[in-house]
């Protein structure tokens, strides 16, 4: 498999996430989405564009590799971080992608402090620390409904019990 190309959709370390948000001109609402986005599919793409209606600016946060498998299991990633990061970073609605290793994004969103943390209205209960590091900076905290049928794991699973 050839490498995802480098032409700046890739991941971006926080550091210059943080300079390139202050360096934009005017008052601009920014948004912080988080999460795994392995084998992306149209509820991932519903899900970013919705986070980024909400504001001028859509910062996503996408799971290491080693913080996929923490959270779903050793089988996952299907697809390397890398990877997600580039997909993820090619869609129009996104402005900036990051990699992190930890299962929930508090340092990140602490760090970056967007005005608006977009979640799927599951982790609210499922990573309650997000939530709390994000009122702890003063983010609203927009929660979006999961789209049906699209989930990653039903999609790996219906591949494993058809192979």
């Amino acid at each position: 498999m050839t490498a995802p190309r480098d032409d700046g959709t890739g991941p971006v370390p926080l550091d210059d996430i943080r300079d390139w948000l202050s360096s934009r001109p005017g008052d601009r609402t920014v948004v912080l989405a988080t999460g795994c986005f392995d084998l992306l599919h149209a509820g991932h793409l519903t899900f970013l564009e919705e986070a980024s209606r909400l504001g001028d600016l859509l910062v996503v946060g996408v799971n290491s590799d080693q913080s996929v498998r923490d959270l779903k299991g050793p089988s996952r990633p299907i697809v390397g971080e890398r990877e997600r990061a580039v997909l993820v970073g090619a869609l129009r609605c996104v402005d900036r992608v990051f990699l992190y290793d930890e299962p929930t994004a508090d340092r990140q969103i602490r760090f970056l402090r967007p005005q608006i943390f977009a979640t799927a209205r599951a982790s609210i209960t499922a990573y309650p620390s997000e939530v709390a590091s994000a009122v702890e900076v003063a983010a609203h905290v927009h929660a979006i409904d999961r789209i049906a049928p699209y989930s990653t794991t039903t999609l790996v699973d219906t591949l494993r019990a058809n192979l």
